[in-house]
């Protein structure tokens, strides 16, 4: 039951000019029985992850901006992709809760990360020239960020690195996108490596069964080396590829076997 505070009641019942005692009593009873009568509504989950994961960012970004102002960098690229990306995921989960789960799992490795400014950057804006505002695009004009927008705001450096990532460009392929490339790089490695286990971890519930195998097979087939790749190449962020291989192997490892499915042998140990 929820209470009308005193203030609240005297002041509608003046409003609707009531004066006696019993009409004020009988009209506090009538809003109390329609308060009672609305529908009690949870917030949704969702949401409340999502609020989470954004506020906890802001402020960790903005603690560390406080000893290097490189840091502002990346929470211009945080609200930019955040305006951009304001749809939902195929699952119903804010669009840019992907971004977001990326950048935390990132930042529990930080002390391994080269340039962090650089990859946290990357992280929030790797799909920005790639796909179109949500909204813009469910009422038929779909919007994009020009790419002259990145390159004036955070530079040549950045701007040619999220084009590296995107795999088209104001609607159009990107000719020269390459998983090769990507992973060929320093920092767009750590990107697209967190992007794929994010991806990852958040389809089961949301992909069909093909294109659960599929993604299982890219990722196998193409992620995996490129990951060992980079791991070689850049050895001072070693200890991040181990991690994201092993975070895919084992959770494709489980979700393949749910798919052919899999039977506890109750004779096991």
């Amino acid at each position: 039951m929820s209470h009308i505070p005193q203030s609240f009641l005297s002041d509608v019942s003046k409003r609707a000019g009531l004066v006696h005692m019993d009409d004020i009593r009988s009209f506090e009873a009538w809003l109390q029985d329609q308060l009672d009568s609305l529908p009690v509504t949870k917030p949704d989950a969702g949401q409340v992850k999502f609020q989470k994961l954004l506020i906890s960012a802001r402020y960790w970004l903005l603690g560390m901006a406080e000893a290097d102002p490189a840091y502002f960098t990346v929470l211009r690229a945080l609200e930019l992709a955040a305006e951009h990306h304001d749809g939902e995921r195929n699952g119903g989960d804010p669009e840019f809760v992907h971004q977001l789960g990326i950048f935390h799992y990132l930042r529990t490795m930080h002390k391994h990360i080269t340039n962090p400014v650089t990859v946290y950057s990357l992280i929030f804006m790797h799909d920005i020239l790639e796909d179109p505002n949500q909204r813009s695009k469910r009422d038929g004009k779909p919007i994009y960020i020009e790419p002259a927008t990145i390159r004036d705001e955070f530079g040549e450096v950045i701007f040619a690195k999220v084009v590296k990532m995107s795999k088209e460009l104001l609607g159009q392929k990107n000719p020269a996108y390459s998983l090769e490339a990507i992973f060929d790089d320093e920092d767009c490695s750590l990107a697209k490596g967190g992007d794929r286990v994010d991806n990852v971890r958040s389809m089961i519930g949301v992909f069909k069964r093909d294109r659960l195998k599929r993604y299982i097979t890219e990722t196998m087939d193409h992620f995996v080396p490129g990951l060992k790749h980079a791991r070689r190449k850049f050895p001072h962020q070693e200890a991040i590829y181990e991690n994201m291989k092993l975070e895919l192997v084992g959770t494709l490892t489980l979700i393949s076997h749910i798919l052919d499915g899999y039977v506890p042998n109750d004779d096991a140990t």
